[in-house]
């Protein structure tokens, strides 16, 4: 297993692993749509309130049910005269209205919404035609048209049966509307297409539903409906709330789809222009939650395509990340949202970074002076700037950062945050502060910048922090050695007495352990190990091998063997970590997902990192050997 690829993308940012949604409101537009003008004075009779396919009696009833309510209301004042608010209430009408909706829909009357669904798209088709100079002839058929798009949301109530859908050719007709005249139709279709294609509807669904959806998505996608969705943003005016209203879900039917199927993200970026449209949303300063959307969905994009970070580049995405980013050098995000439009955007750049293509567009943009003057601000992005830096910094296309950053004085830097100092004060006025996360991130920095630095100078500049002090930073990598190890060895031993247990039990039960199953017991073990802080104890371990190794007066190894002596270890112990270490070396890198593993482009990547690895593995057993 390649540990230094698991620094190369970051984690998924917490804001992607649940769907996001906007708070409802009250659309009057929609409702004065749909007022007739008939000469009746009565407004209130004119309003169209059916749900789903149903009928004008179904309105007349509902009215009179509500007529009912509201008689029971004022009988009873114990609730609602003290006990709750107008607001409250509300609330609970609409709770119960969710209770009595039906929880699915059979086939036969899915097939009947769907041929009236039709019809109207055909009469509005036809009005539209014959008095195209004329808006009053189609109006109604144009609210007609409206209303039927927001009752067919009532499919998505049914994923099983999309595969009738396809088959009826509903999608290609809802992919027709996007194109539609008038914008508001267009954003209703995008409004049903974000609830036809929501995750969250095959959740806890059968494997039918899921089926289906998968169905759907394809048959959208087979139909060019990418391509449609991202044209409409071009038509949408965002200082209308309808209009802002139907972005956002343009990019949640957008997420949906790569959500069903995570290959389509290459295929967005590749046969649109929605990263060109992302990039020039999160520049306006004023923070919106469109603004916020765009940067989730372009951490989306970048996690796992290498064509879409390259992609990035191309269309200067990295200089505008940095400008963007750069407002956040001296002022903090004003609320938890837009923390999050920060972190979608560092995560992003961090994604992006595992490029080497990127590493240089990075270091051409200054990216790592202002992540230095970020740290030096020691505002709320210094932790994200310092996970930057490890990212810029690491792998064998690192190295032209590792050298920059010692000629601008990044030692400087860096050398306070290995020695913690400030964090204290650091993580009163910041609580989401992880020390153990910024250790991590520093110790790989340290680690690059053995591995890549050639300079001689440069290499005697970086040694020189080590000695100075009385060693007190060799000291704090021995102080980090110990709790490190600690921690691992605790979760060894966890892990040990997960494993006598899981035999014991296969033994009385008498079960054969399959293949899949073992190989999923040793991922859990191994996720454990990294949670209790493996890979930066190697690191730390590996930091305090290679200065030992160039220090050609021994003073650091002498300081290293006295110190692990009076904590019962010894050299060996480093050793011994190393070698393990070393080990995730020998597989064989895969080639990640949407390269195409067939391409001459991929096969060389491959052996390069195979050439890597190699290295990487002589070398960690050459400092090992050493000690």
């Amino acid at each position: 297993m390649d540990i230094d690829a698991i620094f190369k993308v970051p984690t998924v940012p917490a804001s992607s692993l649940t769907k996001r949604k906007l708070p409802a409101s009250h659309d009057e537009v929609y409702m004065k749509r749909l007022k007739t003008t008939d000469g009746d004075d009565n407004e209130d009779a004119n309003v169209r309130i059916t749900w789903g396919p149903g009928s004008a009696d179904s309105s007349a009833k509902g009215a009179a049910e509500a007529e009912e309510r509201v008689g029971d209301d004022e009988e009873d004042e114990r609730f609602h005269g003290d006990g709750l608010s107008a607001e409250q209430k509300e609330i609970w009408d609409i709770v119960d209205a969710g209770e009595e909706a039906p929880a699915t829909i059979e086939l036969s009357t899915l097939k009947k919404m769907v041929l009236k669904f039709e019809k109207v798209i055909n009469k509005n088709q036809d009005l539209r035609v014959k008095y195209a100079d004329t808006p009053l002839k189609f109006i109604e058929s144009e609210a007609d048209l409206d209303e039927e798009i927001k009752n067919m949301v009532a499919a998505s109530a049914a994923p099983e049966h999309y595969a009738t859908l396809v088959d009826l050719g509903t999608h290609v007709s809802i992919l027709g509307l996007l194109s539609h005249e008038n914008t508001d139709i267009s954003i209703a279709t995008v409004n049903l297409l974000n609830e036809l294609t929501d995750e969250d509807l095959v959740t806890e669904a059968s494997e039918q539903a899921e089926v289906g959806l998968k169905a759907l998505v394809a048959a959208l996608v087979e139909n060019d409906a990418l391509s449609l969705l991202v044209q409409n943003l071009n038509r949408l005016n965002e200082a209308q709330a309808e209009d802002r209203q139907g972005v956002f879900n343009t990019l949640s039917v957008l997420e949906n789809f790569i959500g069903v199927d995570p290959r389509l993200s290459e295929t967005i970026v590749e046969k649109t222009t929605l990263l060109p449209y992302l990039l020039q949303r999160i520049r306006p300063k004023a923070f919106d939650s469109n603004r916020q959307y765009a940067s989730e969905m372009l951490s989306v994009l970048m996690q796992s395509s290498r064509a879409n970070r390259l992609k990035l580049g191309e269309l200067g995405g990295v200089d505008a990340l940095l400008r963007v980013l750069a407002a956040y050098k001296r002022r903090d995000p004003q609320d938890a949202d837009e923390i999050e439009l920060m972190e979608n955007l560092f995560d992003t750049l961090c994604a992006a970074l595992t490029e080497g293509e990127i590493k240089q567009l990075f270091l051409d943009g200054e990216g790592l002076e202002l992540m230095l003057l970020m740290i030096k601000e020691k505002k709320m992005a210094r932790m994200r700037a310092v996970k930057v830096l490890s990212h810029a910094m690491l792998g064998r296309s690192g190295g032209p950062c590792c050298a920059h950053f010692v000629e601008i004085y990044g030692l400087k830097t860096l050398f306070p945050l290995l020695m913690r100092k400030g964090a204290k004060t650091y993580k009163k006025t910041y609580k989401s502060f992880s020390e153990s996360e910024e250790d991590e991130h520093v110790i790989t920095i340290l680690a690059s910048l053995f591995r890549s630095l050639s300079d001689l100078n440069a290499r005697a500049r970086l040694m020189a922090k080590f000695l100075e002090a009385g060693f007190e930073k060799v000291d704090r990598l021995l102080q980090m050695h110990e709790q490190y190890f600690a921690h691992v060895q605790a979760a060894d031993r966890a892990i040990a007495k997960r494993k006598a247990e899981r035999e014991k039990e296969d033994e009385e039960d008498g079960d054969e352990v399959d293949e899949d199953e073992k190989a999923a017991r040793e991922e859990e073990d191994f996720l454990d190990r990294l949670a209790a802080g493996l890979l930066t104890l190697q690191f730390v371990d590996f930091v305090i091998a290679f200065a030992c190794f160039d220090d050609e007066e021994g003073k650091i190894k002498e300081r290293v063997a006295a110190h692990l002596e009076n904590s019962s270890q010894s050299l060996r112990t480093i050793k011994t970590v190393l070698k393990e270490y070393a080990e995730n070396f020998k597989e064989k890198p895969v080639v990640a997902p949407g390269e195409g593993s067939n391409s001459s482009a991929a096969t060389i990547q491959e052996d390069a990192d195979v050439e890597y690895a190699q290295l990487q593995r002589d070398m960690i057993l050459g400092v090992s050997d050493a000690l």
